[in-house]
């Protein structure tokens, strides 16, 4: 048998609320200097500029654009 963990003292409503706001402002924060400017071009804030995130996402929405089309055109030129 094994014996059961010690009573560990669980977290508070009021500190799972900080917590999880804390957790969101983070992930806004995150999604903003960093997601958008490296997968969609998009940097409101110009630090994705300065780190060379937004050439990156803008040279891969342009990457994205050629396949798309690529694939358009091959899709007319083969008929299924």
């Amino acid at each position: 048998m094994t014996t059961p963990p010690p009573d560990r003292e669980l977290p508070t409503p009021q500190q799972l609320r900080r917590a999880t706001l804390v957790a969101v402002v983070v992930a806004v924060a995150v999604l903003i200097t960093a997601v958008l400017p490296a997968e969609y071009g998009v940097d409101p804030t110009g630090l994705g500029r300065r780190l060379g995130l937004t050439q990156m996402g803008r040279l891969k929405q342009e990457l994205a654009r050629e396949a798309a089309e690529d694939a358009r055109a091959d899709s007319l030129r083969r008929p299924d």
